[in-house]
């Protein structure tokens, strides 16, 4: 079952989307991503190796929607087996 733990969507300049996006890939390659939206605030600690997908949709207006997904396994003890 998925559950929404942090969501924001806001309008922002060309910019400041740049600067977001920078900001979330310096967390990603240090291991910690932090999230402030008003109250909401999360830290997430992407794992060594995750999934990355980039998906742009058009819709049948014309609207353009570039979508960027990083996914991974936040199960601790989920190790891989090692057999001798």
């Amino acid at each position: 079952m998925e559950e929404t733990i942090f969501s924001s969507e806001q309008n922002m300049s060309r910019e400041e989307i740049a600067e977001s996006l920078r900001s979330i890939a310096d967390g990603v390659s240090k291991g910690k991503v932090g999230l402030e939206s008003g109250d909401s605030s999360i830290e997430l600690t992407p794992g060594e190796n995750c999934e990355f997908e980039v998906k742009v949709e058009k819709e049948d207006d014309g609207e353009i929607s570039l979508e960027i997904e990083l996914e991974w396994n936040d199960k601790k003890g989920d190790e891989k087996i090692k057999i001798n």
